[in-house]
């Protein structure tokens, strides 16, 4: 009778452990909870460019110059350029120049001049361009002097520390001399060769060399030279120290004019924007 109890005490015991290991060892081989899920990555800002300066520029240009050759003088002037400067389209550019003074209590020097130049893609290894000047001159007896140029550049080298330029064209000229030469007014078709070269010796300095020839179309004798070269120093961001030696012939100037000019500028160069 004892035995008899004991057994039905110790079945359901032993079917509760029983079933207490199958759950613990079904809970050990089930599939772990899955992990949760990344974070979405936060959105990129949009990258911001750096706006494109502005292609205009202004510069003064206040110089001493000592000129000999028709005139022994010293004296002042003044440039302003304004240029827009686009090089992978088009470089517009506009110079204007002013001088005058005086020796001895007397008028030696009183020119104007006005130039301006468009450039197509200067870039490129073949430009077009494009060129009109004016020019007063009271000591070379030139009242006025209009020509007009088209032609192409032969862009060799662009980029910096060196720039190199060849340019090949045809100018059409009046010029309107003042009082006794004769014949007073002169209408001239003139071939036009032109070398530009600029070389960066160091940042901050900077070597300027031009040389523009141009012979008359029916008349080779007949010409026009004008070769210069400068140095520029840059003091600050705005400000540089320009010396330049200008050498300017008319192979037919006006009556009891010299053909050759040679003038000595040193001056302050201020680029405003």
């Amino acid at each position: 009778m004892h035995r008899r109890h004991l057994r039905s005490f110790a079945i359901p015991c032993l079917a509760i452990v029983l079933s207490a290991t199958a759950g613990h060892a079904g809970a050990q081989t089930a599939a772990p909870p899955a992990a949760p899920a990344a974070p979405a990555p936060a959105a990129t800002a949009p990258s911001q460019t750096p706006p494109r300066p502005s292609p205009w520029r202004l510069g003064t240009e206040l110089a001493f110059t000592d000129i000999s050759g028709n005139r022994q003088l010293q004296l002042f002037q003044s440039t302003v350029t304004i240029a827009r400067q686009r090089p992978e389209t088009l470089n517009f550019d506009l110079k204007l120049e002013g001088r005058y003074g005086e020796s001895n209590h007397q008028e030696a020097a009183k020119s104007a001049a006005a130039r301006i130049r468009l450039d197509w893609t200067p870039r490129a290894l073949v430009s077009p361009f494009l060129g009109l000047d004016f020019e007063y001159d009271h000591i070379r007896l030139i009242d006025a002097r209009v020509s007009g140029a088209v032609g192409v550049n032969f862009n060799l080298s662009y980029r910096d520390p060196t720039r190199a330029t060849v340019a090949i064209g045809l100018v059409e000229e009046y010029v309107d001399y003042a009082a006794p030469t004769a014949p007073n007014q002169v209408n001239d078709t003139r071939l036009h060769a032109r070398l530009a070269f600029v070389q960066v010796l160091r940042p901050g300095v900077q070597l300027e060399i031009n040389g523009k020839y141009q012979p008359a179309a029916a008349r080779l004798w007949d010409y026009l030279l004008k070769v210069d070269g400068a140095m520029r120093v840059a003091l600050t961001t705005k400000l540089a120290w320009r010396t330049a030696y200008t050498w300017n012939r008319d192979s037919t100037p006006a009556a009891g004019v010299r053909p050759d000019d040679r003038t000595l500028t040193t001056g302050l160069l201020i680029q405003w924007w």
